[in-house]
């Protein structure tokens, strides 16, 4: 019963911190002014912030501190009143975190990657030791933004369970589905009808066993949603930057989280460089943020002299060959194709990307989505092929996450299908 009662409010906690901490512009063109959009956004400054203070060496309780106190500012001056809608959007998401947070609590095991690498980090930060100390643990050259929001919602409120603190990856996955589907042109229960069937076709109990790729998954799915409406909507200049903005903002957690984050948000930011209705001056701010991010990677790497240990580079160039890229292009293949089957996501979506294909004049967000599927298909092959020596032991353990990272992107089919059947 004590558990049951820690679950609810750290999820109450987790809400409430996401909710209140920054005042939601009110733009309806951008946020639809719904809860689950506000706390979308929120929720990747938030996580920006998380990723700003673990540079600090700061101890975490300033962190805490600053967040409460601005929360409970904010809702002192009445900076967002709840709606009936919002209520009840707050309670079935509420239901729906507290409904997946019990078997987290009950099966308590941790991915492969997540007891060896990211628990490690985890537990660096819960105890107050610094970035730097993450140089005397495996596999420093990951990131560890991930690693550092686990360790803070495990020590508040409670410093009581480890798998408290994963709770955060769960409210995240949920609100960043309920905030994607506010770009579908439906009615609100066919919304919530749809959106328990994408936690269908997408849960599984190891998403949250600790491993980063749910983190992944929820920012792309949010990158994919603002992209769709900079390219569909008919939005001024100043909410185009404000997308823009959002959108380096996905790309700079998502870097700071898995590495390949830093590629899929990428190629995102390069779809809406090459296809959207964007003036000079937006383009170049584009360009620029996504330089310093990149940047702001590659310093980091150098001043604490990491070195991509994690990778086998100079093994994998010493022996390729024609042959073996062949053969790794076919193990590549075969096991994309089994896990196609696993990912009912990607069904579904190529059969609405098809379908739409076949019967409306091909437009941008077609090409969009086109563009990204050729970026990130050629990905998956370089990434397997020059990363490991060997490539199938690799793509065994690693090719359906990463494909999982990128699915929830392809929902853009599906709600491209049925906005534009709903405008005819």
């Amino acid at each position: 019963m004590m558990e049951i009662l820690y679950i609810i409010t750290q999820i109450i906690f987790i809400l409430f911190v996401t909710c209140f901490f920054i005042s939601a512009y009110s733009d309806k063109k951008i946020e639809a002014n719904s809860l689950a959009n506000k706390l979308a956004i929120n929720s990747i400054y938030l996580i920006n912030i998380f990723l700003l203070f673990s540079f600090t060496n700061l101890d975490s309780i300033y962190l805490l501190g600053i967040l409460l106190i601005s929360s409970l500012f904010l809702v002192a001056k009445k900076k967002y009143q709840f709606n009936s809608n919002d209520k009840k959007q707050f309670l079935l998401i509420l239901f729906l975190i507290f409904f997946i947070s019990i078997p987290l609590a009950n099966t308590l095991n941790l991915g492969w990657d997540a007891k060896f690498f990211w628990f490690l980090k985890t537990i660096n930060f819960a105890q107050g030791q610094s970035i730097q100390n993450l140089n005397q643990i495996p596999a420093f050259d990951y990131p560890h933004l991930g690693s550092y929001i686990w360790s803070f919602f495990w020590k508040f409120p409670f410093n009581k369970y480890e798998y408290l603190g994963r709770i955060y990856y769960i409210c995240f996955y949920i609100i960043s589905i309920f905030s994607f589907f506010e770009i579908f042109k439906i009615s609100n229960l066919h919304k919530i009808i749809l959106i328990l069937l994408t936690i269908l076709i997408t849960y599984s109990s190891e998403l949250f066993s600790g491993n980063q790729e749910i983190l992944i998954f929820s920012l792309i799915l949010l990158a994919a949603k603002f992209s769709y409406i900079i390219l569909e909507s008919k939005i001024n200049n100043n909410q185009k930057t404000k997308i823009i903005f959002i959108l380096l903002l996905i790309l700079n957690a998502s870097s700071w989280i898995k590495m390949e984050g830093l590629f899929f948000a990428s190629f995102i930011l390069f779809g809406i460089f090459v296809l959207a209705n964007i003036k000079n001056n937006q383009k170049l701010f584009l360009l620029i943020g996504v330089f310093l991010i990149i940047l702001g990677r590659f310093v980091f790497y150098k001043i604490f002299g990491a070195d991509l240990e994690s990778f086998q580079f100079e093994k994998t160039f010493n022996s390729i060959s024609i042959n073996n890229i062949f053969s790794h292009i076919k193990i590549i293949i075969y096991y994309s194709a089994v896990y196609l089957t696993q990912l009912p996501v990607f069904i579904l979506a190529t059969l609405c990307f098809g379908y739409s294909v076949y019967i409306y004049k091909i437009d941008k967000i077609q090409l969009f989505v086109y563009l990204f599927a050729i970026l990130n298909v050629l990905f998956i092959f370089a990434a397997f092929i020059f990363s490991m020596e060997d490539v199938e032991w690799q793509v065994k353990v690693g090719l359906k996450r990463v494909m999982f990272e990128t699915s929830g992107f392809y929902l853009l089919t599906i709600a491209y299908l049925i906005n534009k059947t709903a405008n005819k």
